[in-house]
């Protein structure tokens, strides 16, 4: 590689390219890599960009440099090739093709892979496989192997031979219950998944034993790694794949009496061990992204740190290995610095409602001439209105400028234990459209995505203007993966495990689906529908069936690390000093305030009839004066208004929103009195700071208008994006 010719183009050369690769799909991938090599960008960090190896973005840049743009063209050899690794085929069809591409066709992929699409059809039978990468795929191992939802367990590998083993997830254990069309993991992290183990595989290569070492002399380290997997997974039944010299006679040698504990399936020489290894672990993404995506991060240490040596090494249990650091920023990315100034007029105009171009440049410390430049491009493409005209101080009246309210829309859902609620917001932040669904029956995930999906397409046939929709935004309790789109085993969703809910929305719906929890979301729609009052600081307590917290912290909506940030919940024991003998904080009956609330009117004699609206009642009655009604919520806002009160204390705000399905106008003043109260108190900074204590500006529907708003505030918020390690602009 270190030979590879420069590759320069024209700008004729460039626009050439790029009309190649719109001509026929499936030529992006190619168009970019010598777009990549142009630019100067290092073959190493293509081919991570990409999702391809290394070997293929120099092998493509060599034939354009060579041939131009017929040497792009693929050039699939006929016949079967003296030798395919099977599983390296399959493991491509599990992992999938670049998006927008939801599959591979056979020829596709033969395409890709550079052999006949006969020759790859004749895999995927012996597979049991096709173009989807959906159904459970047979390792044509002796005898042969069926993995529907496997579970990697352990891998040991030294020279030749190598062992993988797997267990099957016992049924009604597996994922969430819905099969593995529903779970499949998005495209992005497939194809990350794929070129991880690709890259650890070759940086864990070197000087390692001759061939044939493993079988002779790791019987030991095979022993005892199998038996450590016995002793952790008592009740699974332990599949052993061998490699090479490792059939289950040289296991046995070493200590191992094959059969005891584990049944042995022999691989032939048609599949790698390397390979099969990232088959399984395809499969594995489909039931439990995340678990798959704690055994996937340490399965990638040892492959990297074997340095060519024996490799032995069994899934963590009782915990999660250490998250990789937070990669370093690098340069700002120039494509966003030029739309950075845009965003920042939007953003200016958006609070403050209206502004001439005099008072844009005043506030944003803009030139005129570049004000006048965005604004005209924003007017032209109607994203912008001219509203009425207002006299200025002297000379020219100044013209105001506003957000043109059609212009986009979004569609937020806030899926709670009981209902799911979902509203089309244009982007001045009037509702359009809103739908209720309540979740009395069906609430296992299959249903709910189904009744989601259904929802959605109904507002986008019949509340959305066409070509207006950025996109959808999902809130949900946490926890959950953010990055993953994958819902955790949330509190009061029985049978929701690990479930890709961006994932299976987005094949769906074919939109950008974004997902958060339910008091980030709150808080971004805080800012983005309270505009002028909304644009310091603030920390929002997002009440209802649960108690949660969203922040808007250095101008910016703070998630954590995780997207996990704001369990409100949690500081609502600290304060009160609940724990059990063991160290363990106690979950306060308060962090549900609604259900609590309903409790504490029972236990004082207030009879309310059961079923829907018991809640609504509720605050009717405390609203009508009812003593014992306004004493069962006032209990509630006084728990949760000693959480409020570390709040404070944490993050030095001087702003506190309180709102959510829990604080309906009718009883706002009895949780913002008493939470007013205990901020202004107890704090030690209470001296040096008034904390500030309002009502949401939105209603009860306050998570699906900020999921929403969070689509709005990721496509127009002023942020500049930094580029990673890695990472090219291209």
């Amino acid at each position: 590689m270190h030979d590879l010719p420069n590759v320069v183009l024209t700008p004729a050369q460039r626009e050439a390219l790029r009309r190649w690769s719109r001509e026929r799909p499936g030529r992006d991938v190619r168009a970019r890599i010598v777009l990549d090599a142009a630019d100067g960008v290092p073959v190493s960090d293509s081919a991570r960009a990409l999702g391809v190896s290394r070997p293929t973005v120099a092998s493509w840049r060599a034939r354009y440099a060579d041939q131009g743009l017929p040497g792009l063209e693929h050039r699939p050899r006929a016949g079967r090739p003296p030798r395919i690794d099977e599983a390296r085929v399959v493991a491509s069809t599990l992992a999938g093709p670049a998006p927008p591409r939801p599959s591979w066709s056979a020829r596709a992929l033969a395409g890709r892979l550079g052999m006949s699409h006969t020759t790859l059809s004749a895999v995927w039978r012996r597979w049991g496989v096709d173009g989807d990468g959906t159904s459970p795929v047979t390792l044509p191992t002796t005898p042969p192997l069926t993995c529907r939802e496997p579970l990697l367990l352990g891998v040991w590998q030294e020279g030749d031979a190598a062992v993988v083993l797997l267990a099957e997830i016992p049924s009604g254990q597996a994922g969430d219950g819905t099969g593995a069309s529903f779970v499949r993991a998005p495209a992005d992290e497939r194809l990350a998944l794929d070129a991880a183990l690709t890259d650890a595989l070759r940086e864990g290569d070197g000087d390692g034993p001759a061939p044939g070492a493993g079988a002779a002399g790791g019987g030991g380290a095979l022993t005892e790694l199998l038996a450590a997997v016995r002793d952790e997974h008592p009740g699974l039944a332990v599949r052993a794949v061998a490699f090479g010299g490792a059939a289950p006679g040289a296991a046995a040698r070493g200590g191992v009496r094959a059969g005891r504990a584990e049944s042995w399936h022999v691989a032939g020489e048609s599949m790698g061990w390397a390979a099969t290894l990232g088959v399984v672990c395809q499969l594995q993404l489909r039931h439990g992204q995340v678990s798959a995506g704690v055994a996937h991060r340490s399965l990638l240490e040892a492959l990297r740190a074997r340095a060519g040596g024996p490799l032995v090494w069994r899934r963590p249990t009782g915990g999660t290995v250490a998250e990789p650091l937070a990669p370093a920023p690098r340069a700002f990315d120039q494509l966003a610095l030029g739309s950075f100034n845009e965003k920042l007029v939007i953003e200016s105009i958006r609070e403050a409602g209206s502004l001439s171009r005099v008072e844009i440049a005043g506030r944003t410390g803009l030139t005129p001439q570049a004000v006048s430049r965005i604004t005209r491009n924003l007017l032209t493409s109607a994203f912008l209105v001219e509203d009425s005209v207002r006299p200025g101080v002297k000379g020219k009246p100044r013209v105001p400028l506003r957000l043109r309210a059609d212009a986009a829309c979004a569609i937020g859902v806030h899926l709670d234990p009981e209902m799911i609620t979902q509203v089309v917001v244009d982007l001045c932040g009037g509702v359009l459209d809103q739908r209720v669904l309540p979740l009395r029956e069906r609430a296992d995930p299959a249903s709910v995505v189904d009744s989601m999906t259904r929802l959605a397409g109904e507002a986008m046939s019949s509340g959305v203007i066409p070509g207006t929709l950025l996109g959808i935004g999902v809130a949900v309790p946490g926890p959950l993966d953010a990055a993953a789109g994958v819902l955790c085993d949330p509190p009061l969703f029985d049978g929701w495990h690990d479930v890709p809910l961006r994932a299976a929305l987005t094949e769906r719906l074919g939109v950008p689906v974004t997902v958060e929890k339910d008091a980030t979301a709150a808080a971004i729609g805080e800012r983005w529908v309270g505009a002028t009052g909304r644009t310091g600081d603030f920390v929002y307590l997002y009440l209802g069936t649960g108690a949660g917290a969203g922040a808007f912290l250095n101008g910016d909506v703070y998630r954590g690390r995780t997207g996990n940030a704001g369990e409100f919940g949690e500081l609502c024991a600290l304060s009160l000093g609940l724990a059990v003998p063991g160290g363990e904080r106690v979950r306060v009956p308060e962090c549900a305030p609604m259900s609590a609330a309903l409790a504490n009117a029972a236990a004082a004699g207030l009879g309310l009839p059961e079923g829907p609206g018991r809640y609504e009642r509720l605050c009717a009655a405390a609203a009508g004066g009812d003593a014992r009604a306004v004493a069962a919520i006032r209990e509630v806002a006084k728990v949760l208004a000693r959480g409020a009160t570390g709040m404070v204390d944490l993050l030095d705000t001087t702003l506190l929103i309180v709102g959510g399905p829990a604080v309906p106008p009718t009883v706002a003043d009895v949780f913002l009195s008493e939470i007013s109260a205990a901020v202004n108190r107890f704090p030690l900074a209470r001296r040096l700071r008034r904390v500030r204590v309002e009502h949401s500006v939105l209603n009860d529907s306050a998570a699906a208008v900020g999921a929403a708003s969070g689509v709005f505030h990721a496509s127009f918020a002023p942020r500049l994006r930094t580029l990673t390690r890695g990472e090219a602009a291209v």
